[in-house]
């Protein structure tokens, strides 16, 4: 059986988790009536891959590197239905996640509904555990929600193409993150609801070091925060922001005896103010 809703996957160089999400995606039950992979300009092997499942899945291939909002505007634009799901090239699905997330979408009557996202390698070591604690998207517990009220993580969603559209699509200025966050709340201000299914369940397959996050999370602030040119004053207010949130976070790890979190927050923070000055000094407001 197979829901009219398209599913698209955005990918760039995800040569080591690609395959396994997409196996998922056609094991979905019931699943989309169609599959579409934005390849996004990757110089790996992910093409390759994506060609063994050529006969299933729709390939769109963007001769040079876009962007994330660029990919999921041209996945929405190309999908044949008004619902279009959408997962990440690092988001394994379960089978009845497509199901569910539709279920949820019409009982709410929203414009776009999240599913619940696991930190699969939470356990491979302090980073990731660090991400699972203190950053996993779509983290609003075990209860559906109707009217969220807040916004979604584009990694694992269902969405009315009717909507994007009304609002423009999502903004490419956005290439790694921050599209998703920008797009829902245009969404919220035209008065749309978010709702949230906790039934549909995917796993993230994302798996950090230490470089990683700090790069992760750098990229993921600038998006958020949308950062003025800098200036000594707006440098001290960022830096005791970052500070305050290190230390409230830390406050928390003393009490479960996270050590380990401390350090890796302590990592974050310092991060953050270090490239905070290093944009002062260089008149950049965003500075990775």
């Amino acid at each position: 059986m197979k829901l009219d809703i398209s599913l698209y996957i955005p990918v760039y160089n995800g040569e080591s988790t690609i395959e396994s999400v997409l196996k998922s995606a056609l094991e979905l039950d019931p699943g989309p009536n169609e599959i579409i992979v934005i390849n996004d300009g990757s110089t790996d092997d992910t093409l390759k891959i994506l060609n063994k499942y050529k006969n299933k899945i729709k390939i769109i291939n963007n001769i040079q590197n876009k962007g994330l909002a660029h990919s999921r505007n041209i996945g929405i634009e190309k999908a044949v239905n008004e619902n279009v799901a959408s997962i990440d090239s690092d988001v394994e699905v379960s089978s009845t996640w497509l199901k569910e997330l539709n279920d949820t979408k019409s009982k709410f009557n929203s414009a776009m509904s999240g599913s619940k996202l696991i930190e699969k390698l939470k356990d491979e070591n302090i980073y990731n555990m660090w991400r699972h604690i203190y950053a996993t998207q779509n983290s609003f517990g075990n209860i559906d929600i109707g009217n969220l009220g807040r916004p979604l993580s584009g990694s694992n969603t269902l969405l009315s193409k009717s909507v994007w559209r009304e609002i423009g699509g999502y903004e490419i200025q956005y290439k790694t993150n921050g599209e998703d966050s920008n797009f829902c709340q245009k969404l919220l201000n035209l008065n749309y609801k978010t709702s949230y299914c906790s039934q549909a369940k995917c796993y993230h397959l994302r798996n950090d070091n230490l470089k990683s996050l700090l790069d992760a999370s750098r990229r993921g602030y600038i998006s958020g925060a949308g950062l003025k040119k800098p200036t000594v004053m707006r440098f001290m207010q960022r830096s005791i922001r970052h500070t305050k949130g290190y230390l409230k976070n830390a406050i928390k790890d003393v009490v479960k005896l996270r050590f380990a979190m401390m350090y890796v927050g302590f990592r974050i923070c310092w991060n953050h103010i270090n490239k905070e000055f290093i944009g002062l000094v260089k008149n950049k407001s965003n500075y990775v």
